[in-house]
């Protein structure tokens, strides 16, 4: 006989009871284990064993209740907890996520999304020794930065360090630069999994990319796709398919350049480590302390914050580094330096550094930023 996996609900509400239980009642392998009006009156629940997921109703006061949660999270970080509310807007997404919550949920969608969701967040949580892979971001702080550039041979590097497969996400729905930059062409991108109507799985991100190389793989732009289609990114759905990403590739880095404010933080939130790309000029820097300022604010760790100051050069008319340290206001700088005559064959190329100029010092520079990465995974529990 197969045994059933213990759900608990956190709700004050009857209705959201009744929906809960009608959804699980067609799942042949779930029960709900009981129900808690406070997210407090868990501890009687995990006195006796913990449940294998969590769904939380955040209605009517979500601030307090997802604070509640983040605590229970940090002393069980293996906790799958999911979140349901009637609102529905990027505030509250952003908030479950730095809670630690694994998926958001609209409670009109319990009927026909619950149980599907259920049933992947166990099934990640049954896989012994599983290591989940990391999520970095790169945001850049002006058009033309090399943001891009950093992020194609950071994932690079990191592939060639850790030996482990990695998943770039090109998240430029105007330009599509990582495609063109590598020569790619799909009929699939980042927009059709974050669009899917259905479930969000790591299937469905290893279907939609493209192969660059065996274990190097693309999410393109919608600004790339081989068909015309819509270019807006439901990005309501990002928590699932960075959690799907991470089931498949050992890193995930997502180039974000133009991403307003709010998608910065959501993508800083559920991100192993936040790559800050500018160069030393003032326009520049204020543009990176801006943004770094917004992040910590949102309670984005600062430790998760590296700004990379790129085409980096000891003289000329440049902002010194130091001088840029001191304006960000973190300890931690990464010099990229200026090698703009090997950073060209490579666009013109279409491969990355470590192929077209192995023994350069621009190659090296992210060799060593991607051996500080992997470094930060290998001495954190798994994690950048």
């Amino acid at each position: 006989m197969t045994s059933r996996s213990n759900i608990l609900l956190i709700t004050k509400e009857d209705s959201t009871v009744d929906m809960v239980k009608a959804a699980l009642a067609k799942s042949q392998d779930m029960t709900l284990a009981g129900v808690c009006q406070e997210v407090s009156e868990m501890r009687v629940y995990l006195a006796n064993g913990a449940p294998q997921a969590v769904v939380a109703d955040i209605d009517p006061n979500p601030s307090r209740i997802l604070y509640n949660v983040g605590n229970i999270i940090a002393m069980y970080p293996e906790m799958r907890f999911v979140v349901i509310s009637s609102q529905f807007n990027n505030e509250l997404i952003l908030q479950a996520m730095q809670a630690g919550a694994r998926h958001f949920l609209r409670k009109e969608s319990i009927e026909f999304e619950l149980v599907t969701v259920l049933k992947r967040l166990i099934a990640d949580t049954s896989k012994n020794g599983a290591e989940s892979g990391s999520v970095i971001s790169v945001f850049s702080a002006s058009g033309g930065c090399g943001a891009t550039t950093v992020a194609l041979n950071t994932a690079n590097e990191l592939r060639l360090a850790s030996s482990r497969p990695v998943l770039m996400i090109d998240l430029d729905t105007c330009y599509g630069t990582v495609s063109t930059y590598l020569g790619l062409t799909g009929q699939y991108g980042i927009a059709d999994v974050m669009t899917h109507k259905g479930p969000i799985d790591k299937h469905l991100v290893r279907s939609s990319a493209c192969s660059y190389m065996g274990d190097f793989h693309v999410l393109i732009s919608p600004a790339s796709v081989a068909s015309p289609r819509a270019r807006l990114l439901r990005y309501e759905n990002l928590l699932a398919v960075l959690e799907a990403c991470r089931q498949v590739y050992g890193y995930t880095v997502i180039d974000a350049p133009r991403v307003d404010e709010s998608v910065a933080k959501n993508l800083a939130s559920v991100s192993d480590l936040v790559l800050v790309v500018f160069q030393l000029t003032v326009k520049d820097i204020k543009f990176a302390r801006t943004l770094i300022s917004s992040l910590t604010k949102s309670r984005i760790a600062p430790e998760k914050i590296i700004p990379l100051a790129n085409r980096f050069r000891k003289r000329g008319p440049l902002v010194r580094l130091e001088d840029g340290k001191k304006v960000l206001g973190l300890n931690c700088l990464h010099p990229i330096r200026s090698d703009w005559r090997n950073a060209i064959k490579s666009i013109n190329r279409g491969r990355p550094l470590a192929e077209v100029a192995p023994r350069s010092r621009l190659r090296r520079d992210f060799v060593k930023l991607a051996a500080r990465i992997d470094a930060r995974r290998t001495n954190g529990n798994g994690k950048v």
